[in-house]
């Protein structure tokens, strides 16, 4: 009897796990080689290159208007750039066909 309803309930609830599983974030450090502004695409912010290169499917990193810290990020990655200061950076989505930065921090 208990075998049988492990086969009954078990499917399901594997299905239900797999299906809650949250996207899976990833991350790179490194210093930032190029920083891109483009007025022309609504809503988004600057975009960045690293050095080494993005595992990315373009190689690169977007920032997007609705991130809560649009500002203090757009500082940052200024800054980061300028200085030449080695950051990390953590993306979990894409939008527009680049990586949407989530967080970073510049050392």
């Amino acid at each position: 009897m208990k075998a049988q309803l492990f086969k009954f309930l078990g499917l399901p609830c594997a299905l239900v796990m797999l299906g809650n599983t949250p996207s899976l974030a990833a991350s790179a450090s490194g210093t930032i080689s190029e920083y891109h502004l483009n007025s022309q695409v609504a809503q988004r912010g600057v975009c960045i290159k690293m050095n080494p290169t993005l595992p990315t499917a373009s190689g690169w990193l977007c920032l997007w208007k609705d991130n809560a810290l649009y500002q203090e990020v757009t500082n940052l990655l200024l800054e980061g750039y300028s200085s030449g200061k080695t950051c990390s950076i953590t993306w979990s989505t894409s939008r527009g066909g680049y990586a949407a930065i989530d967080y970073i921090s510049c050392y």
